[in-house]
């Protein structure tokens, strides 16, 4: 039965992290990166990073041209705004691309561990966090700048409010850093190893969750806690914010909604399976993906709009392209599957071997 047995396996992995104090050469089971640009999305996935037309979902090109098994990808790329699109790999390599084409750019070759969680591009600067404990800080020609280390591995992408650098470790720390120099501003322990990036309010509050199952809110200015919130098993994604909410699942397969401000829970239900992924908002609706295979759309208020079953694993989070919803089941028929607002499916994109 495959239902919960991928995320066993992560509990495992992560928790032979926590008992050993080393996350050195230690690789998550993964599953596919999206990110689009309106017109294109770009897939990590296995050996290749693929350019997929949104229109109809025909491959444009990918990355390399042949497989190759020192090669694999899974973060999600990130687009620049001088027109690169960097992926990491597990070979440890980070790549900037021409997202024309998929060519290469440039090459960062320094990092002795795999690319688990995506770059954060800011300042002119690309913070790109690896397994081997550092943050790199590269300029936009890939030229390192400085880096900062933390305690153990980085697994996820840090985020910004332009003051500040907000970066999360395996270490059970959410660290707050000078975006142009390696200095720590405030450092909170959050008592369990952080898998994902926090998520940025807009009213001087930061939102993270831990692998403990515990989500936070706390001020930007000095990582004090406003508000401390258990959910019922380990969160892999802070969520989404929407209206005065914060919307996040568990790997139980609740789906809650907190009042962002307060921490108090207004209502959780539990589809069909355990949730790894963030929400997308879609107007007003929020779509989930479960292990299931299943996406389920709601509105604020918990009530089901639709339901569509895509088969395969849906562990990443939703992605909004232009008009279309796209998720990238694990295992599935497809390798990226694009749905209408209304959860009916367009098109289905499997690669050609």
């Amino acid at each position: 039965m495959k239902t919960k047995t991928f995320v066993l396996i992560l509990v495992l992995l992560v928790s032979s992290l926590l008992l050993a104090g080393c996350a050195k050469g230690l690789t998550p089971s993964s599953w596919p990166g999206v990110v689009t640009d309106g017109e294109t999305a770009y897939i990590a996935s296995a050996t290749h990073i693929y350019a997929v037309s949104l229109e109809d979902g025909s491959e444009v090109w990918r990355f390399p041209e042949k497989a190759d098994a020192k090669k694999s990808f899974f973060a999600a790329p990130v687009l620049t705004p001088d027109g690169q699109l960097i992926v990491g790999g597990y070979d440890h390599i980070l790549y900037s691309l021409k997202p024309q084409n998929g060519q290469v750019n440039w090459q960062f070759e320094a990092a002795r561990d795999r690319w688990i969680g995506s770059v954060l591009v800011a300042n002119d600067l690309i913070y790109a966090p690896n397994a081997d404990y550092n943050l790199y800080v590269l300029n936009l020609r890939g030229q390192l700048q400085w880096k900062f280390e933390a305690r153990q591995a980085l697994w996820s992408a840090p985020v910004t409010d332009g003051q500040r650098i907000y970066l999360g470790s395996l270490d059970h720390t959410l660290y707050a850093l000078e975006p142009h120099a390696s200095k720590i501003i405030w450092k909170k322990s959050l008592g369990g190893a952080i898998l994902n990036p926090p998520l940025m309010g807009g009213d001087g509050l930061l939102y993270v969750s831990t692998f403990g199952g515990d989500t936070f809110a706390l001020e930007t200015a000095n990582g004090g806690q406003r508000w401390k919130f258990a959910a019922d098993n380990l969160v892999w994604s802070t969520g989404a914010l929407k209206a005065g909410d914060l919307y996040f699942g568990d790997a139980q397969g609740n789906i809650y909604a907190l009042n962002a401000s307060t921490g108090v829970k207004d209502w959780s239900l539990q589809p069909n399976g355990p949730i790894l992924g963030a929400p997308l908002i879609v107007g007003d609706i929020l779509v989930f993906g479960t292990e299931s295979g299943d996406l389920f759309a709601v509105d604020a208020h918990g009530k089901n709009v639709w339901t569509q079953t895509i088969g395969g694993m849906l562990y990443g989070p939703p992605v909004a392209g232009g008009d279309l919803i796209l998720v990238a089941p694990v295992e599935g028929q497809s390798l990226l599957v694009a749905l209408d607002q209304t959860g009916t499916q367009k098109w289905a994109f499997t690669p050609v071997k």
